[in-house]
């Protein structure tokens, strides 16, 4: 009896949702279409040698900031991270650049070992 009622809930908010909806169109010629502009934090990344690549690559999908959240990863844990946000989430990063940022990951964040 529950999951009816709950269905008939679900449908009666989907129906008048629908009924109530303003066009886009509309809304932009009655002026209720608004905008907000986020403000920008910089990310305290440590400085160094390809610093600028992470900056420019990363943020495209997360925040910087997530970097030093990281555990202290090895060389090669770090070239692994980069090449998944290469290969599984689409990162549009060239190998030239990979090594780049994967490199200051590693000097930067990196446990000292390979």
């Amino acid at each position: 009896m529950k999951k009816i009622i709950v269905f008939v809930m679900l449908i009666s908010a989907t129906v008048f949702l629908v009924q109530h909806h303003v066009p886009l169109a509309q809304a932009e010629e009655t002026g209720s279409v608004h905008s907000i502009t986020l403000p920008t934090i910089p990310s305290e990344l440590k400085e160094g040698a390809g610093k600028d690549k992470v900056m420019i690559f990363c943020a495209i999908c997360h925040s910087p900031d997530y970097i030093p959240m990281q555990p202290r990863l090895s060389a090669k844990t770090w070239d692994n991270e980069v090449h998944k946000m290469i290969k599984v989430f689409g990162a549009p990063i060239n190998e030239e650049d990979a090594k780049t940022i994967s490199s200051y990951l590693a000097a930067q964040y990196g446990t000292g070992e390979k």
